[in-house]
C-alpha cells in the first residue's frame, strides 16, 4: 500500500507545477467575437408542430396512466390485497 500512496502523492504534486499559458490577444478577440449566441428563429409552422407534439405526448401519458390505474385496481381486487410482486417473485413455479 505504501507504493500506491507514494504514487498518489507524486501525481498530486505534479499538479503544483502547472502554469497558466498566456493567450494571444488576436486569439482572445476571435474567441469573444465568435462566441456570441446566435438567435434561433422558428417559423409559425414549427411552433405549431412542437405544440401539437407536446399535446399528443401528454394525451398518450394520460391514457396510459388511466389504463395502468384501472389494471392496478383490477389486479389488487382480484388478489384480495396480497402483494403481487412478492407472490410472483417468491413463487416456486419453475
Amino acid at each position: 500500500m505504501n507504493t500506491k500512496e507514494n504514487w498518489i502523492d507524486e501525481t498530486l504534486d505534479a499538479l503544483d507545477s502547472i502554469q497558466r499559458v498566456d493567450v494571444p490577444l488576436s486569439l482572445s478577440y476571435s474567441l469573444v467575437k465568435n462566441s456570441k449566441t446566435k438567435e434561433i428563429k422558428l417559423s409559425s409552422i414549427q411552433k405549431w408542430t412542437i405544440a401539437a407534439s407536446i399535446i399528443v405526448l401528454l394525451g398518450i401519458n394520460l391514457i396510459s396512466m388511466t389504463h395502468y390505474s384501472k389494471s392496478t385496481k383490477m389486479s389488487s381486487s382480484s388478489t384480495k390485497n396480497q402483494n403481487v410482486v412478492y407472490k410472483e417473485y417468491f413463487s416456486s413455479d419453475y
